[in-house]
This record gives structure tokens, C-alpha cells and sequence, in this order.
């Protein structure tokens, strides 16, 4: 990959990055995760001994939480490699010009 094209799916990288971590501290999507974790947790409390569907149904739906909010932290980890990378390229610039 050229460094030019590296730049740029870095600089993209730390946008997304930057937008996830946005979101994921807003008081409104806050607010969203904690009630709907309280809610299936309170439906998977309710469930009754033999009804396994729905216990299972529940459990499901809580590890699709995990995994939705797993992204968004996947996101801003990439854009804190992406950070990396363009300090990196712009270090190696340097070093060329000063060489140069």
C-alpha cells in the first residue's frame, strides 16, 4: 500500500473513530444501552424455570448488545492504531527530508 493510500484509510480510520466516540458518549445512546439492558434483563429475571426459548431468546438478544457495542469500540481502537500510523508516516517524512 502506498504510503499516500495508507494517509488516507488512516485519516478516515480516526473520522470514524472520532464519530463512534461521539456516540457512544452521548447521554441519549447512554440512556438507550442501559434501558434496554435493564429491560431484557428484567424480562430474563421474569422468565419462568421451564421456559427455556424465551430464556434463551433473551440471552441471545444480550450478546447482540455485547457485540453492537464491541464494534463501536472496535472502531475507536482502529482509529487510535490509525493515530499511530500517521504519526509514523510523518516521522518517516522527516527523517527522508532530513536525509535529503
Amino acid at each position: 500500500m502506498s504510503d499516500e493510500l495508507e494517509k488516507r484509510k488512516a485519516m478516515s480510520d480516526v473520522q470514524r473513530s472520532n464519530q463512534a466516540q461521539e456516540l457512544i458518549n452521548n447521554p441519549l445512546y447512554q440512556e438507550a444501552i442501559v434501558a434496554m439492558e435493564s429491560a431484557m434483563f428484567e424480562q430474563f429475571k421474569d422468565t419462568k424455570f421451564k421456559d427455556e426459548s424465551e430464556r434463551h431468546e433473551l440471552w441471545q438478544r444480550m450478546q447482540l448488545m455485547k457485540q453492537f457495542q464491541a464494534k463501536f469500540e472496535h472502531i475507536i481502537k482502529q482509529g487510535a492504531k490509525a493515530k499511530e500510523t500517521l504519526s509514523l508516516l510523518d516521522m518517516g517524512k522527516k527523517m527522508i527530508r532530513k536525509v535529503i
